[in-house]
């Protein structure tokens, strides 16, 4: 009989901070993976590559390509399912309907934590769009919120943007979470309005920047100020120069509060799941992952913060949990000695669909960047093309046992040995030889593949999306 099937994509969770904070999340699960490593680094070309099964360069997702338009369906392990509804729930913009990621599925919500109830008018976007200040601005929200479709979610939406605007700006923590719940909720409406079998497909941001002190957040685990906010670390000076004793606050700041938002998923994805698996009349297997992780600046990933033009184990190293597996997974999964890709997450998400097992471990695996992501920062001032260049690089990179080669489209080629502390390496050799089967799981060379990427793509977001569109991304780093 066919299972349910869930993928939990935590947005931005590297493996250390999940062992650290998602402690309900892996007492549920019946294998926790401690080898799985990402395709990519960033949003887009890490979830194509976990539809396709296929690196960057090859399903033409990246820097230079930053929509799903490219990749059909049939391209897609989605293809592999007919018997199956597929939904999805994303509060990642670049995983929604702006960019054609949504046109993949049945049925697809997206998310802004601006506007809580996603069936409602989305109160930022109807100011962006209105001409009018003040008392007649709000005059014409109240009124086209009554003219909506749906009025009371519309009315909604504005009064709690209002609330928490008013919250942003007092001695307070902000007073919602950055869409956790509204996926949780709309994930279970998809689920209550779907006939079974189905797939359900769901990104939580909460992890992502923007960072700051919510309610919901255990203050335990960080000391940063009700009105702190993840802009105030510069990340491209910390990137450039290096970490400065002004940066020091701000960093632990950063870090605390990126632990904190661990943690918060971890107490509302595990009632999620808990809820999700009661509410269903079959089997269902829910896979708990992320599409990259996060740098943190420490000296093992050399003090980057963000998560681009790096391939570095706080990069690379998410976590990857199964709850209620086929039988027989759980013993492929204890006998594994390699590494479970992203790369393999297609077909064995369509084989749990079945009610059937795979062995989805290699010894060697590979990973790709193909440029510097969306945002450049201040390497578009004049005179700075050579550091560009060097930060829109393309690299790659294959694992093999405790071993990683990195090499990439300027030349540069490292070596680097893991040990057995979570998201960590240690340089092992530079100017490395990198092994010729190594080499032959890309196509060309990394110079070869970027020219090539950069000839087929448009080069960014800045004629590709509208003002709502690029506002969510300017607040999440990425313009």
């Amino acid at each position: 009989m066919d299972r349910n099937v869930v993928l939990v994509v935590l947005d931005t969770v590297r493996k250390d901070a999940f062992d650290r904070h998602a402690t309900r999340l892996k007492r549920m699960a019946d294998t926790d993976v401690a080898e799985c490593r990402a395709a990519s680094v960033w949003s887009t070309p890490s979830h194509a590559s976990m539809l396709t099964g296929e690196l960057p360069h090859s399903h033409g997702a990246h820097t230079h390509n930053v929509d799903f338009s490219g990749i059909d369906r049939a391209d897609t392990f989605l293809a592999d399912l007919p018997d199956h509804a597929t939904l999805g729930v994303s509060a990642n913009v670049q995983a929604s309907s702006a960019f054609g990621f949504a046109d993949l599925f049945d049925d697809f919500t997206d998310v802004n934590p601006d506007a809580r109830f996603t069936e409602g008018l989305d109160p930022a976007a109807f100011y962006r769009s209105d001409d009018r200040t003040g008392a007649a601005l709000y005059a014409g929200f109240l009124q086209a919120a009554l003219d909506h479709d749906h009025p009371l979610a519309s009315l909604a939406n504005g009064a709690l943007a209002q609330v928490d605007s008013l919250a942003k700006r007092g001695p307070t923590d902000a007073l919602f979470d950055n869409g956790a719940g509204v996926v949780a909720r709309d994930a279970k409406r998809a689920v209550d309005r779907t006939d079974e079998p189905f797939f359900l497909f769901t990104n939580f941001m909460d992890a992502h920047v923007p960072l700051r002190p919510i309610r919901g957040f255990d203050d335990d685990l960080h000391d940063a100020p009700p009105r702190w906010h993840s802009a105030e670390l510069d990340k491209w000076a910390i990137n450039l120069d290096g970490v400065e004793r002004e940066h020091e606050r701000d960093l632990q700041h950063y870090r605390d509060l990126y632990g904190a938002a661990v943690d918060y998923l971890d107490r509302r994805v595990a009632e999620f799941v808990t809820d999700l698996r009661e509410r269903t009349d079959r089997e269902t297997t829910v896979v708990v992952t992320a599409d990259h992780g996060e740098n943190l600046g420490y000296p093992e990933e050399d003090g980057l913060v963000d998560h681009k033009s790096s391939t570095s184990e706080g990069l690379l190293h998410v976590p990857f949990c199964v709850i209620n597996p086929p039988e027989g997974f759980g013993r492929v999964a204890r006998d594994a000695s390699g590494y479970c890709s992203h790369l393999a997450l297609g077909e064995l998400i369509a084989a749990f669909a079945r009610d059937e097992v795979v062995d989805p471990f290699k010894e060697r695996v590979p990973a790709e960047v193909v440029g510097i992501g969306t945002t450049v920062g201040p390497l578009d001032d004049p005179g700075r093309q050579a550091e560009y260049e060097h930060w829109d690089r393309l690299i790659r990179c294959v694992y093999d046992g405790p071993e990683k080669y990195v090499w990439d489209s300027q030349g540069a080629s490292e070596r680097y040995v893991l040990d057995d502390v979570p998201s960590s390496q240690a340089l092992a050799g530079e100017d490395a030889d990198v092994p010729e089967w190594a080499i032959d799981r890309f196509d060309g060379t990394p110079s070869e593949a970027k020219a090539a990427a950069q000839g087929d793509g448009d080069d960014g977001l800045e004629s590709s999306v509208d003002d709502d569109t690029r506002d969510r991304l300017a607040e999440l780093g990425y313009l």
